[in-house]
């Protein structure tokens, strides 16, 4: 695993190691440390970038989406696992086809379908987009949910609780571990997914961070050290937010069960 690892981090090592070196330096040593720090890249970068709002239409745009995803993912999971009968073993089947298609392979559909809805070069597209991973959230939670009690649920319906306050009240805050474990999924994948930004946004105003290091590429030749600096720029908040929520991933069922 640490070879493994260390091959991985080796791609990272040149990307952070080179944004501190001048073009030359760059070209004529990239593996080697900086023998300086040359700042002037992140400097280029910050004044090439629009970048307070490209933050705040990726953090909306994020947010936004990955809500979407926990609620509608969790509802279906649930309706379908407590209430399985023939339709909803349907609704479940028909569920993993969409996930099992490529994205790629329907992108003028989607195209299409965005612009007939006026939703094409609209950040609430993007948003519309991205809650199409619900499928997936809902193969998560079906699994998850297998293994919570329904003595739980019975409980609270012999007390008079609805179906409704069941699921949110109950069985939700149980799904705790899963919950969270999707939303770090989600969040990395909607963070750093260059595809539908660059397809479904025309608008500079409305463009992500990630399309930001796109601004690079020149019609002859590519600014790769502004490039590079602008990865890192992008990668910072996603890193602290992945180190802030990873010892989350894998937590007890029960102990959410005792808190609540």
């Amino acid at each position: 695993m640490l070879c493994v690892c260390v091959l991985f981090m080796i791609p990272f090592y040149y990307l952070v190691v080179n944004t501190f070196k001048t073009a030359q330096e760059a070209t004529k040593a990239p593996m080697a440390l900086p023998r300086t720090l040359f700042l002037e890249n992140y400097q280029r970068a910050f004044e090439g970038m629009n970048f307070l709002n490209s933050l705040t239409n990726t953090v909306i745009i994020t947010v936004c989406s990955v809500t979407l995803i926990i609620i509608f993912g969790s509802m279906a999971a649930y309706a379908i696992e407590r209430r399985q009968n023939r339709v909803t073993k349907a609704c479940f089947y028909y569920f993993l086809i969409g996930f099992m298609i490529p994205v790629q392979s329907i992108i003028i559909p989607l195209f299409l379908v965005l612009q007939t809805l006026h939703l094409q070069n609209s950040i609430w597209g993007l948003i519309v987009l991205y809650t199409s991973w619900s499928n997936f959230a809902m193969f998560m939670y079906r699994g998850f949910l297998s293994g919570v009690p329904v003595d739980l649920e019975d409980a609270a319906r012999i007390d008079g609780g609805s179906v409704w306050k069941t699921f949110w009240l109950i069985v939700f805050p149980l799904l705790k571990p899963i919950t969270v474990t999707i939303m770090i999924f989600d969040v990395m994948w909607i963070w750093n997914d260059f595809l539908y930004p660059f397809l479904f946004l025309s608008s500079s105003k409305k463009g992500t961070l990630v399309m930001e290091v796109y601004k690079g590429v020149g019609e002859f030749t590519n600014d790769w050290a502004r490039m590079m600096a602008t990865m890192v720029i992008v990668l910072i908040p996603i890193v602290i937010f992945y180190i802030a929520m990873q010892k989350h991933i894998i937590a007890g069922i029960t102990s959410g069960a005792v808190k609540g």
